[in-house]
């Protein structure tokens, strides 16, 4: 049965499409029809699906654009998603899960943010059903459960139902050349049946390109025997160390066998020296910890069982370590295991122990660990400088590079293709705070999911620059009020009026300033602080903090310092009466001073070393108080003006 035969039996004709189009005519519908047909090769009925999503949220969009007729088709689906992503990020799931479970106390918080994500899976596919045109938090828990269960628990007998179909629909209309029914169809099935099992910060399928989809499908979700593709994947030149009826124990010697043998054999399996791409660490195994690797395949058991492929790791002393189909735990392939309790999980290798042994180096692996265990870089550009990505792989592998430590580490890092990025994290590196800034948002999003869990237990005085790099990256906007509350806590009972010192970021307090902006600050400091120093301690002299005209709030300030942190005194200055001594230090970009520092009455000497001030920028009522002359200037204010001080 062809694609459309097949999905028609599932999904009904989308009547309530037609109705969002009624405020057009139909006549109006066929012409935009019409127009669009000639610019895209997508059906009629996706065509009439985007001209109701533009009239869905016409009214958000500008005046002059909100003429569908003025659009091409492209520009049209432009508008639409982006309009589409906006309404998505108005809630993260996150901060809807809380208030989710405020409302329904006693929810299951791991149920919650999975039906919550699923219904928003379900809603872009289908906005315009009535469901989902509410808010989620308008379903109780049961109610919730109960209306996703059509989409993810109930299928007809070939396991499709109307999100299955309408997944591959999409999938299908993205990328023509693929076979509909044995490359999307299949992975769509499993999308929507395993939909646990994906990553709750992986995105919408609606938002996916097919090889994200592709990528996520084939990494967190178990394939069913019938979508094996046995007879194209050649694993003949890889060497079988045993053979029977029971057992089959291949000894790969290269990387690409790995990969082949499970692709073949287990392809659900998440061995990392046999996954495609930045993901794979044969290297790191064979050639950094010398291990000799060997992949059994029990013919005994079904392709489910745990124990029906396994990697059995030889290291030089003979000692063995197992990673069965959990790939985790003590049989994730880091813990050494006596062979007998491998016996109890793979008894069809009774008696064949012989049979694993560790294999010296090739000459092919000696030359790699010789040219790249101790390789450094010489330029900012690994990819063309190695010979290309697989290279970089290798040598990133076996060198284990330190970026952080790194002359240029910043560049080098930022220059690397995303999966290498990974690939660099997922060796255990740390990041700089400029690496963190030349992540790529997928990478990003991966560096996050490493770090989130410790990040979120540091106090304020403990995080780094790198820390605090993350903490402003959008993966971590659900947290960010949380922790302000949390750092605001901490802050607010270290303040010493007398002497108030702010280091930009290195003190808690700039650390603070760093993260939610010197507004936020001066609104917890004391309002009776007389002197405060701010002073930027960091490495970037570029830094600017642009002093809020709040600052008046302290009007027993006596004694103003800011150090390389300004371009700019605001306006609101000239209010603090009580102000004695101004140190303007080391402050380049400083080129002027705002006339309000007449009113300083009391003030008696001004610092500007090191400050770009020109004379010639300065207004003559400053200059009939002022001597700027030198880096010390002279304040000569009449005494009958001084009455206050």
């Amino acid at each position: 049965m062809d694609l459309i035969g097949l999905l028609s039996n599932v999904v009904k004709e989308n009547v309530t499409t037609k109705k969002i189009l009624l405020e057009y005519p139909e006549s109006t519908i066929k012409k935009l029809v019409d127009k669009f047909s000639k610019q895209t090769d997508e059906t009629e009925e996706v065509i009439r699906k985007n001209i109701a999503d533009f009239e869905r949220f016409k009214s958000a969009f500008s005046n002059e654009d909100k003429d569908i007729f003025k659009h091409s088709y492209d520009k049209m689906k432009s508008l639409i998603a982006d309009k589409s992503t906006k309404q998505k990020s108005k809630k993260d799931l996150e901060s809807l899960v809380q208030e989710y479970i405020t409302k329904y106390k006693g929810a299951d918080l791991q149920l919650t943010k999975l039906n919550i994500k699923k219904f928003f899976e379900v809603k872009t596919h289908f906005p315009q059903l009535k469901e989902f045109k509410k808010d989620v938090t308008t379903f109780n828990p049961s109610e919730l459960n109960a209306m996703l269960e059509k989409y993810f628990s109930k299928f007809n007998n070939q396991g499709i139902n109307e999100l299955v179909a309408a997944i591959t629909q999409k999938f299908h209309t993205m990328v023509p050349d693929e076979d509909p029914m044995t490359v999307i169809l299949p992975r769509a099935k499993r999308f929507v049946k395993f939909f646990n099992l994906i990553p709750l910060n992986a995105k919408l399928s609606s938002y996916m390109t097919f090889e994200e989809f592709e990528h996520v499908v084939d990494g967190y979700t178990p394939m069913d025997e019938s979508e094996y593709s046995v007879p194209e994947i050649d694993t003949s030149d890889v060497d079988i160390t045993y053979e029977d009826d029971n057992v089959l124990i291949f000894a790969p010697d290269q990387k690409h066998k790995c990969i082949n043998i499970r692709k073949k054999y287990a392809p659900d399996r998440r061995w990392c020296t046999s996954w495609e791409g930045s993901s794979n660490y044969y290297y790191n195994y064979r050639l950094n910890q010398n291990l000799t690797l060997y992949y059994v395949i029990n013919k005994n058991l079904p392709s489910s069982d745990v124990n029906y492929a396994s990697v059995i790791l030889v290291d030089k002393w003979g000692e063995k370590r197992l990673a069965d189909g959990t790939n985790s735990g003590r049989y994730s392939g880091s813990s050494v295991i006596p062979w007998k309790e491998i016996l109890g999980k793979i008894p069809v290798l009774q008696g064949k122990e012989d049979y694993f042994r560790p294999k010296p180096y090739t000459d092919e692996d000696q030359a790699k660990l010789q040219r790249y265990k101790s390789y450094n870089l010489k330029t900012t550009d690994a990819v063309r400088e190695l010979g290309g990505i697989e290279e970089l792989e290798l040598w990133m592998e076996l060198r284990s590079p330190d970026f952080k430590s790194t002359v240029n580490g910043d560049e080098i890092f930022g220059n690397l293709p995303e999966e290498i990025q990974k690939k660099y994290i997922g060796l255990g590196n740390e990041l700089s705070a400029g690496m963190v800034r030349a992540l790529t948002p997928s990478a990003m999003t991966y560096y996050v999911s490493k770090k989130k869990e410790k990040l979120l237990q540091k106090s304020l005085k403990d995080l780094s620059e790198n820390d605090m790099e993350v903490i402003l990256s959008k993966e971590m906007r659900p947290y960010f009020k949380s922790l302000k509350r949390k750092y605001r806590n901490e802050l607010e009972t270290s303040f010493d009026p007398g002497y108030l010192t702010i280091e930009y970021p290195s003190s808690p307090n700039g650390k603070y300033m760093r993260l939610f902006g010197i507004e936020d600050l001066f609104d917890i400091l004391p309002s009776d602080t007389s002197f405060l120093q701010i002073e930027n301690k960091s490495k970037d002299d570029s830094i600017v903090i642009k002093i809020p005209e709040s600052i008046d709030r302290f009007t027993e300030m006596s004694t103003l310092v800011f150090d390389n942190v300004i371009d700019k005194l605001p306006e609101s200055i000239g209010n603090l009466s009580k102000l004695i001594f101004l140190n303007l230090t080391n402050n380049k970009n400083l080129t002027t001073l705002p006339e309000s520092m007449v009113k300083l009455t009391c003030l008696q000497f001004v610092s500007v070393k090191d400050c770009g001030i020109n004379v010639d920028n300065l207004s003559p009522k400053i200059l009939k108080y002022f001597n700027p002359i030198g880096d010390f200037w002279e304040v000569n204010f009449p005494p009958e003006m001084m009455g206050n001080c």
